[in-house]
């Protein structure tokens, strides 16, 4: 999984900037938060406007709304909506300074505006936190702060591996992929904290709501859990180059072995219907 910068220039990034692409980008994450924020959080509030909404039902949403976002913006941004993931990716050397900065800005701005539009468009009284996210009664500062760590590292140990283009290996639909693993975490995970594992969607709602309870966790928990996930699977776990070439040599002479075989039985098909022809009369 190539990584690392070639020269200063490129880890900085101010060439990016002005480019329609970049302009792009920087959309793309501010529309990808900002749906994430308006569809996740306001299934915590609109599912049960009692306030007695479980696990499973947020979870399943915002699996299914992150899904979404990966399909839309993935091809223009990455679609990362969210800081952890981007700092991840300036850490291993796949994203600019520049555009991590006008990332984290961008997805910050996404999730406020987004937040803004939920507290504006359900009654007040089912607004309560508007999906914030909260520890649980019983749970302690260190143990919210793990289970943060944990979720994001895993989030991000997926996330890499989805995005590494040297496995042969894979299959089926990358944002599904993500959109479960999203949904793996929120479901042991988010009656703990809220399984935010993403700083943006807990400013949103916390900005808006006034919900400021342990937020500093929020942001420390899932970027230590997330560039470790990261470097992780960058330094240690991921396809070596010279492993994926020899896996790509490997499976081009077993196909050709494959059609070879299949010629030779079109063959052998061939000779005995014209031997059962002959010997017919």
């Amino acid at each position: 999984m190539p990584g690392d910068y070639p020269n200063f220039k490129e880890f900085i990034g101010f060439h990016e900037i002005g480019k329609r692409r970049f302009v792009k980008a920087m959309l793309s994450e501010f529309l990808g938060t900002f749906i994430l924020i308006v569809s996740g959080c306001s299934s915590c509030v609109t599912l049960n406007p009692d306030g007695s909404a479980g696990n499973i039902q947020p979870a399943a949403t915002f699996a299914m709304t992150v899904a979404t976002i990966v399909w839309t913006f993935g091809h223009i941004s990455g679609a990362h909506i969210n800081p952890t993931v981007s700092l991840s990716f300036l850490v291993t050397g796949h994203l600019s300074l520049i555009r991590f900065v006008t990332y984290t800005l961008c997805q910050c701005c996404g999730a406020i505006a987004g937040s803004a539009v939920v507290w504006a468009m359900v009654p007040p009284e089912w607004r309560q936190t508007i999906g914030s996210t909260v520890f649980a009664e019983d749970i302690t500062l260190w143990q919210g702060f793990l289970v943060e760590v944990l979720a994001t590292f895993f989030l991000l140990l997926a996330v890499f591996a989805t995005s590494d283009r040297l496995r042969s290996d894979h299959g089926g639909s990358d944002p599904l992929t993500i959109g479960v693993v999203v949904f793996m975490q929120s479901a042991w995970a988010g009656s703990l904290t809220g399984c935010s594992m993403n700083p943006a969607r807990t400013l949103g709602p916390a900005l808006v709501s006034g919900t400021w309870d342990h937020h500093w966790v929020y942001w420390t928990a899932p970027n230590v859990g997330g560039v470790c996930g990261a470097l992780l699977y960058q330094y240690v776990l991921a396809e070596e180059p010279r492993d994926a070439a020899a896996k790509l040599v490997s499976q081009h002479v077993k196909d050709n072995e494959i059609n070879v075989i299949n010629k030779d039985n079109e063959l052998n098909n061939v000779m005995n219907d014209k031997i059962a022809h002959v010997t017919k009369f």
